[in-house]
């Protein structure tokens, strides 16, 4: 296979059985030219994807300017190293896919749906089309992570108090808009520092991965678990009334109490104290989370060990 020229990135595509080295053309290979949509549309669709460093809307607004070229109904993105899925429009029988593999960098997997069979002329023009997609999406996928990272306890790869006030202030626009329950944890874990004096910071370290691990694995998709500092976690329930509230956090206990984390000592046996409390109409986000902080302490004062609802 001959080497590609300077001006040109090679890039490995994936598609229904084909499979080839699509080049992308350099910066002055996209200048339009009136007797060519292709040309037109695909120097169109770099400036437009240049303007925004989301995701979603580079997305949507690929996938509105290649359907005006090649018919398709919608496309799914996946990263899995990002644990990313995006999809825009709708997922019909016929599909085709690429794997979006540059020289430097795996971005990812998309595909297109349409409700016929794509013809070799529509894959030849996608695929085309794909090349002005790779730099935007690196780009978004660069600052993606970015925001993720500054959202995140690096420790735990829980969310970090800044994601958890985002999250709650969404989460209560929602409850007020629709008027959905939502109730919260404040968790916890019982004498950690008496861990962390004689088992050594490192062993502690272990029982906070483990409760994080523990907790997303215990609760729904759609709860979202926190650290709120130190030893305490706090996790958001969304349509969760009182009493589903209390059923996850007896659940949580439960998995805790029976969990068992590696020591140099040997397995270590850890308890938590969880506070609980649902979203009142008079509620903002401290005052909710002042209720379920006071029940968690309560059941703290009485020993550990627990749940309790204020």
């Amino acid at each position: 296979m001959a080497m590609p020229l300077s001006s040109a990135t090679a890039v490995d595509t994936a598609t229904q059985g084909r499979s080839q080295l699509m080049l992308i053309p350099a910066a002055n290979d996209y200048l339009p030219d009136g007797s060519k949509p292709l040309a037109q549309t695909r120097y169109r669709l770099l400036t437009r994807l240049q303007s925004s460093l989301e995701l979603e809307k580079i997305l949507t607004l690929f996938h509105e300017e290649t359907s005006e070229l090649v018919d398709h109904c919608g496309l799914v993105y996946v990263n899995e190293a990002q644990q990313i899925q995006k999809s825009v429009g709708s997922v019909e029988l016929h599909s085709c896919s690429y794997r979006l593999i540059t020289q430097r960098d795996n971005l990812g997997e998309i595909v297109l749906y349409h409700n016929a069979p794509f013809a070799d002329a529509d894959l030849d023009c996608i695929e085309t089309l794909l090349s002005t997609l790779l730099c935007p999406l690196r780009n978004a996928l660069q600052y993606q992570a970015a925001i993720d990272a500054s959202m995140t306890d690096p420790l735990t790869g829980a969310g970090n108090r800044l994601a958890m006030m985002t999250n709650l202030e969404h989460e209560l626009n929602l409850t007020r808009r629709y008027h959905h329950e939502l109730s919260l944890l404040v968790i916890d874990i019982d004498k950690f520092k008496k861990i962390n004096d004689t088992e050594g910071h490192t062993a502690g370290d272990n029982v906070l991965r483990e409760m994080v691990r523990l907790i997303n694995n215990v609760n729904r998709n759609t709860d979202r678990c926190y650290r709120y500092g130190g030893e305490e976690f706090v996790v958001v329930l969304s349509k969760t009334d009182k009493y589903g509230a209390m059923v996850i956090a007896e659940r949580l206990r439960e998995a805790v109490a029976s969990l068992r984390i590696c020591a140099e000592s040997g397995p270590l046996q850890v308890t938590v104290s969880i506070g609980a409390a649902s979203f009142a109409e008079t509620d903002n986000i401290q005052l909710l989370m002042n209720r379920a902080d006071k029940a968690m302490y309560k059941v703290k004062n009485a020993g550990g060990n627990g749940s309790a609802f204020l």
